[in-house]
Order: structure tokens, then C-alpha cells, then sequence
């Protein structure tokens, strides 16, 4: 599968028409409007789709620019349709919590709705995407925020350095995942190695959304980081925690961490006390 990217025409080349743009302004609040607004919101995606020329948009959220894909990929249908309601306890957490040094480790960085964001906050970030096509999303909706302490990596991160294969879900890209048959190779580096050579000396934050592959990225990182790179937040997904071979939650709170909380999005919130 090849991610459909385009990269080159300028920001505002898939500006949605007029219906559209009443359609958006509607479907957020019919979102979170219980199970009927749902049934609506879900009519109304539809209809998107069928007044939609071309499956791209360029759009304005959270006063950031963005680029964003209707099909293949869940992060941008929300960041389009549903902005509000994407991830809103893991970011209201983060953002409150940036300030002055405040840096962020975005591991699966997907369309950049983290990193993007708290960069924009003031926070120095460093997002890292191994998929190919996710990654030339990324680096577009970053270079249509401009100004902002923002590094992109494109490698995967795992317990060791080397290459690896990606398997991908023609339906959601960002479900792809570290699967020896998969078709798409990308580098692999251990968490901590990237910190030290982006020049972290101190963590405010690190987030990891990698499809089961959380363990691999967290276990070695958690038992290897001295205490000043340990992040005071951690924002994990658990959807898939039955592919874990080692329970990081364990050796976190071995490290000073408690559970902060489990959100409804599928990501657990773990807080280091100082």
C-alpha cells in the first residue's frame, strides 16, 4: 500500500467548500451529543465524503494549519471532523504542563497532532514516525507551522538498533506496526539513544503510541535512563497490551510512577512525582 501524500501544492489548494465548512462546524458538538448525536455525526461523515471532490483538506485547528487525509488514517478523520473530542484529557494534561525547558518525546508521531501542538505551546519536541508516508504528512503540517522547536525523526524505536519491517492497515495508517512480514522497512533505535543525541538533558513529558510495541520501547528506557531524563508524564496507549512480552507499568512504578489515569481514547497517563 502507498500512502496517498501530496506535499507540493500549496496550503490551501484543498480548502473545503462552503457545506463543508458548515458540516464541521456542526459535527463536534453532534459528536459528544450521546448516542444520537453519534448516529447524525456518523450520516453527516458520509455526506462529507460524498461533497468532498478530493479526500484531502486543508484546514485551520486549534489555530494550527493542518493537511488532513479523510480515509486511511483515524488521526486525521478526527482532527477534521471531531477535533475537540481527539484525545482531550491526554492533551489538556500536556499542554498545561508546558513551560520555559518544558521538552516532549512524541514516539509515533503520526500526523504531528501532539508534537505540532505543544511545540506550538512553547514546548522543545522531538517527534519521531517511521512509516514513510505518515512521515512526509508530518513534515507538512509541520512546515506549515512554522518558528516552533520541532525535530522529526523517521525511524521506528524499539530495544535495539537495526532494521525492521512495518506492516500497515490499508484503513487506518496509523495502526501500523513492527512485524517481521511486513512490507515496509524502517531504522529501529532504542528510546534513550535518541535522547541523548538530540541533546535532552531533562524530560517534561513522553508519549508512545506504537501498537503493542509500548513494552519494547519503554521497558529498556525505564530501567537504563538516569533520574533526569525520566519524563514527570507518561501518556501510553494500552489498546494492544496483550502483545506485550513484559509488563513496563511494573518497572515504571519501580521508577517513582503512579497511575494518573486510564482514558476512554485507549492510553494510560502515568505521573513521576519530584
Amino acid at each position: 500500500m502507498t500512502a496517498i501524500v501530496d506535499d507540493t501544492s500549496p496550503f490551501g489548494a484543498y480548502r473545503p467548500n462552503a457545506a463543508q465548512r458548515r458540516l464541521y462546524r456542526l459535527m463536534p458538538a453532534l459528536y459528544r451529543g450521546g448516542w444520537t448525536g453519534k448516529r447524525i455525526f456518523g450520516r453527516l461523515r458520509w455526506l462529507d465524503r460524498k461533497l468532498a471532490s478530493r479526500g484531502i483538506a486543508d484546514v485551520e485547528r486549534f489555530g494550527l494549519r493542518w493537511r488532513l487525509y479523510r480515509a486511511g488514517n483515524v488521526s486525521d478523520s478526527r482532527l477534521l471532523l471531531r477535533p475537540d473530542s481527539f484525545d482531550p484529557v491526554e492533551m489538556d494534561l500536556l499542554l498545561r504542563r508546558v513551560r520555559p525547558g518544558f521538552a516532549f518525546v512524541d514516539v509515533g508521531a503520526n500526523c504531528g497532532f501532539y508534537a505540532i501542538r505543544i511545540a506550538a505551546a512553547g514546548g522543545r519536541v522531538v517527534a519521531v514516525e517511521p512509516h514513510p508516508g505518515m512521515f512526509r504528512r508530518l513534515q507538512f503540517n509541520a512546515g506549515l507551522n512554522p518558528g516552533h522547536a520541532l525535530r522529526l525523526l523517521q525511524c521506528a524505536v524499539g530495544d535495539r538498533q537495526g532494521e525492521i519491517r512495518l506492516s500497515e492497515d490499508a484503513r487506518n495508517l496509523g495502526r501500523t506496526r513492527i512485524d517481521g512480514a511486513g512490507a515496509v522497512t524502517a531504522r529501529m533505535r532504542p528510546l534513550l539513544d535518541i535522547v541523548r543525541a538530540e541533546g535532552l538533558d531533562r524530560l517534561g513529558a513522553l508519549k508512545v503510541d506504537v501498537e503493542g510495541f509500548e513494552d519494547r520501547v519503554l521497558v529498556p528506557f525505564l530501567k537504563d535512563a538516569p533520574e533526569a531524563l525520566l519524563p514527570g508524564t507518561i501518556v501510553a496507549e494500552h489498546t494492544w497490551s496483550d502483545r506485550w512480552t513484559e509488563d513496563w507499568g511494573q518497572i515504571a512504578g519501580e521508577r517513582g510512577y503512579r497511575e494518573h489515569a486510564r482514558t476512554p481514547t485507549g492510553n494510560v497517563i502515568l505521573i513521576r512525582d519530584p
